[in-house]
């Protein structure tokens, strides 16, 4: 590859991670034969708006075929509770473990980084909870017995849910609280 196609390629990822971001979503539709970004691109620039802003990163690592990733980021995205997500995290979508046909929708370093953040045999999907520094402060392991919370399907997962975004968002009001807990009830049920 020559000097200018590997200026133009990094250009092309710098540009798609940052409309990603600004899109909310942490990830854009893609054209055929272009590159998902790469995962230390999107968490770089969201560390730098956490940093700007003062918010926590969060972190979803999931996949197309993932009904339960589906239903998170519906939630992280649902007009009742997308504002006080907003005022409180900084989102990013990671893509991995896609099946054959759909590799092309992983981000570059993803699966490591779940990896590393402690989600290697943890489903998905997995999240994570970093300060504007990059140190991990919580994950979706916070089941009572260290497993996996994934989308929240019952009582326990709600409760162990509701949990970490307590722990994760310190400027979350009573009545914030009380709008994402009645909009998974609303999914989960009572």
């Amino acid at each position: 590859m020559r000097s200018g196609d590997v200026k133009q390629t990094a250009m092309t990822v710098s540009c798609a991670a940052l409309f990603a971001l600004m899109l909310g979503h942490g990830v854009v539709a893609q054209a055929p034969n272009q590159i998902a970004p790469r995962a230390d691109v999107l968490m770089s620039a969201a560390l730098e708006t956490a940093q700007a802003e003062r918010k926590i990163v969060l972190i979803e690592f999931g996949a197309s075929w993932c009904v339960w990733c589906r239903n998170f980021e519906a939630f992280v995205h649902a007009p009742e509770v997308k504002q006080i997500i907003a005022d409180n995290y900084v989102l990013v979508n990671l893509t991995v473990q896609e099946r054959d046909d759909k590799k092309a929708l992983e981000n570059a370093g993803a699966q490591e980084a779940m990896n590393n953040w402690g989600g290697a045999k943890s489903g998905l999907p997995f999240y994570v909870f970093v300060d504007a520094a990059g140190k991990k402060i919580a994950d979706s392991n916070a089941m009572p017995d260290g497993t996996n919370i994934g989308f929240p399907a019952n009582a326990k997962e709600l409760q162990a849910f509701v949990g970490l975004i307590d722990r994760t968002a310190p400027r979350l009001d009573n009545v914030e609280r009380t709008k994402i807990v009645d909009y998974l009830h609303k999914v989960v049920g009572p």
